[in-house]
């Protein structure tokens, strides 16, 4: 995980929830959380785009370099691409964690700003 993230976490993780104010930061630093799961899931996305455009080039180029028929030629193909096919799949691994990071940071807000707003009638109604 990238030292700022660290950072923004260790920073919520100090925070009271139950004194509003504090409430309020960490509902502000999670929404900065969300600001940088949002660029590592499109940094992993491009990421996980090249390892499938990659794939599909070597796969491609083994189609046409191949002699044979064509079960040679896919044959082939298939075997000069594999390396490539495990990378697309660690690359779309990367890209569906950030995204899930990206739905439960959302949801964690959501839930601290009903908790804050139940903070704030129960201080109101004292």
């Amino acid at each position: 995980m990238d030292d700022k993230l660290k950072n923004l976490y260790a920073q919520i993780n100090k925070l009271n929830d139950d004194l509003p104010a504090e409430l309020a930061k960490k509902i502000q630093l999670y929404a900065e959380v969300m600001q940088w799961i949002g660029k590592y899931h499109a940094q992993a996305t491009f990421i996980y785009g090249k390892a499938y455009a990659d794939r599909k080039h070597v796969y491609a180029q083994a189609l046409v370099n191949t002699p044979g028929t064509g079960v040679v030629k896919e044959g082939q193909a298939d075997i000069d691409a594999y390396p490539y096919r495990l990378k697309e799949a660690e690359a779309e691994g990367e890209m569906h964690r950030w995204k899930n990071s990206l739905a439960a940071t959302s949801e964690i807000i959501n839930a601290l700003k009903k908790q804050l707003d139940t903070l704030m009638r129960e201080y109101n109604a004292s």
